[in-house]
């Protein structure tokens, strides 16, 4: 018969599957090392959300991810974003940043900018491949047809400014 157990309390996950029966007293001891592994500091540090373990490839970690989640709204604010290419790029940071996607299509990107409404102009939609090609090799990497991310050098900076 195989045993199967799953247990994930906080940041510590533990799996277990095989020939091996566990008993109750088995399980009771498992609980009381993973309850152990909560007083190593790194640990016991249950960030709010969920962000990836392993950060994007082309985005590599400057610092934690802000504290704080932000509206497209503030974000365009902070970054003083007035012309299509820079609420562009703060459209990007939310879905980036703020909302860990590793990768964004021309339709989210294009969503998101629509949503920061103080900063948006009905034009923007119009002129979306003119923006997406101002920004393609020093803001964006184009990851497939029309998937792009953020450049790793445009990640840092912005998760700097939105600190």
């Amino acid at each position: 018969m195989t045993a199967k157990v799953r247990i994930k309390a906080g940041p510590v996950e533990f799996e277990y599957e095989g020939e091996t029966e566990l008993g109750v007293s088995d399980i009771k001891d498992l609980f009381t090392h993973i309850e152990t592994l909560f007083k190593v500091p790194i640990l016991a540090e249950v960030p709010e959300s969920h962000s990836p373990a392993v950060p994007p490839a082309s985005n590599p970690p400057a610092g934690a991810v802000p504290a704080q989640k932000l509206h497209i709204n503030s974000i365009a604010t902070k970054l003083k974003a007035k012309t299509g290419p820079e609420v562009a790029e703060a459209a990007a940071a939310a879905l980036q940043i703020y909302e860990n996607k590793h990768t964004f299509n021309r339709a989210e990107l294009l969503d998101m900018m629509k949503k920061a409404n103080m900063h948006f102009k009905d034009s923007m939609t119009g002129n979306l491949s003119k923006i997406l090609a101002a920004l393609v090799g020093s803001k964006f990497n184009q990851v497939s047809d029309g998937v792009y991310s953020l450049t790793a050098d445009a990640y840092q900076s912005l998760e700097a400014q939105l600190a």
